[in-house]
């Protein structure tokens, strides 16, 4: 089989050069690649297949080429890429404003087998998300390698997203449970303490530069006034209704104005350790309460737009949500089956 060592799209088709002496060049190129600084920075994949690496560039000018192809059928990996190691075509993937995304059954069964080492129940934390999820933002928003940081850590989702992904983790959790369970799943950073602390928590453990940081804080005290069902089903199993019970924990404050200063500045307290062009990814929602709608994530973002920069946002739509007729058959009430991956970023 034919070896080709340059690519370029015609029709949106990635098909190879055929000329022999542009092969033979662009394959000379790729030598010379080899022995230079930028081959660190590269997807582990590409270095590993080295041999079976070529050049692309759309219009097929070998001069102007500054990217490489392992398999025409995931796309053209740039080398200025400074963010991640996406290909083009993994990068449009993720772009969309939307998604939709449920709970795969291969993350529910980890969960359930570390958890059960405990002696607990697979749904013990009363509002865990997925680590395929967390793996997605993960490794578009840093390289391999990368650390990333987490303020809420729960059970340790997100440092489960780094093992899979080959990134550094550090977590900090208020809930001694959750840290344990944590340190089970995970040989990743886990830092038992208050995220309200978190200054002191970086000086102590000598955290100093953070790729990016993803989370999900508690929407509010969301667990607390959610429905009676909620709570008796969960008390009957003897699992937790609430993410700890210490007055320390945000997820307990009353105040929604109280609530969203204290967040607010937990996220504002990142701001020194995360690196330049460094981006921040808060997971949320807007929260109803005594039949009032309280704006949370809008809030928040306009908060932190003080001072990090609002890229924007994803919405991530659950689509096995149990419905109810809210509002029937006076007025309109929504059931909320989404949620806003909130986008920021230090320039």
């Amino acid at each position: 089989m034919q070896r080709y060592y340059f690519y370029q799209s015609i029709n949106r088709k990635i098909i190879p050069v055929e000329e022999e002496d542009i092969n033979k060049k662009a394959h000379e190129i790729l030598n010379q690649m080899k022995k230079q600084e930028i081959i660190k920075t590269l997807p582990k994949r590409f270095i590993n297949n080295w041999n079976d690496v070529s050049l692309y560039h759309p219009s097929g000018v070998l001069e102007k080429a500054t990217a490489i192809i392992l398999d025409p059928s995931d796309g053209a990996y740039s080398i200025k890429n400074k963010l991640n190691h996406l290909t083009g075509k993994e990068w449009t993937l993720f772009i969309k404003s939307w998604f939709v995304f449920d709970a795969l059954h291969s993350d529910l069964k980890e969960e359930k087998l570390i958890t059960q080492k405990f002696e607990l129940n697979s749904e013990e934390h009363p509002a865990t998300y997925s680590p395929t999820m967390i793996s997605n933002f993960i490794k578009f928003f840093t390289k391999e390698g990368e650390t990333v940081f987490d303020p809420f850590n729960g059970i340790g989702t997100t440092l489960v997203a780094c093992d899979r992904t080959d990134r550094k983790g550090i977590g900090v959790e208020l809930n001694k449970k959750y840290c344990q369970i944590t340190k089970s799943r995970t040989k990743q950073k886990i830092i038992h303490g208050s995220s309200e602390n978190l200054k002191n928590i970086f000086k102590k453990n000598k955290i100093k530069n953070i790729d990016f940081s993803i989370s999900s804080p508690p929407y509010w005290n969301i667990l607390q006034r959610s429905t009676k069902n909620f709570k008796k089903s969960r008390s009957e199993k003897n699992l937790d209704v609430q993410y700890s019970e210490t007055l320390d924990d945000i997820g307990n404050i009353e105040s929604y104005e109280d609530f969203l200063e204290k967040l607010t500045n937990i996220y504002l307290s990142m701001f020194d350790i995360l690196k330049k062009n460094g981006y921040l990814v808060v997971i949320i929602k807007n929260v109803k309460k005594n039949g009032k709608n309280y704006p949370l994530a809008w809030d928040l973002a306009s908060r932190l737009s003080k001072k990090y920069v609002f890229r924007d946002e994803l919405i991530w739509c659950q689509s096995k949500v149990g419905l109810a007729p809210f509002g029937y058959p006076s007025s309109y009430t929504s059931n909320i089956v989404h949620h806003y991956c909130l986008i920021f970023r230090k320039d």
